[in-house]
């Protein structure tokens, strides 16, 4: 399937790229050879199947992935980061929550226990 609105190749690679992805990389995350993602990004020649192994690996919409053009593609993957550190806040935070429920229960046991040895010496 080749784009004529812009090489889907290009595009590729340009995600590819601002992701800090190799085509090493790319390749193992779609079960596919490095020289095969040079050829899709070289031609632009690939199937839609493969079109999809590619555009779930580079986290974006295959839809948007192969109707915007080269310019929109820098948006895609500023919006595809957002979405990346938002879910790495959001990762981070619940993190954060559990530690404190430790810290919580850790200082209402040492509360009880206190109790305990209060109600013991009445």
């Amino acid at each position: 399937m080749k784009n004529t609105l812009s090489h889907i190749g290009q595009k590729i690679k340009r995600i590819r790229s601002y992701n800090g992805m190799r085509q090493d990389d790319l390749a193992k995350k779609i079960g596919k050879t490095r020289s095969m993602v040079s050829y899709f990004e070289r031609t632009g020649i690939i199937n839609k199947y493969t079109l999809l192994e590619i555009a779930e690996a580079l986290r974006v919409d295959v839809e948007k992935l192969e109707h915007a053009e080269l310019n929109i593609i820098d948006h895609l993957v500023k919006e595809s980061k957002s979405e990346v550190a938002k879910k790495d806040n959001f990762i981070e935070l619940i993190e954060k929550q559990k530690a404190e429920i430790v810290f919580l229960k850790e200082t209402i046991n040492h509360q009880w226990r206190l109790l305990q040895e209060l109600a013991k010496k009445r």
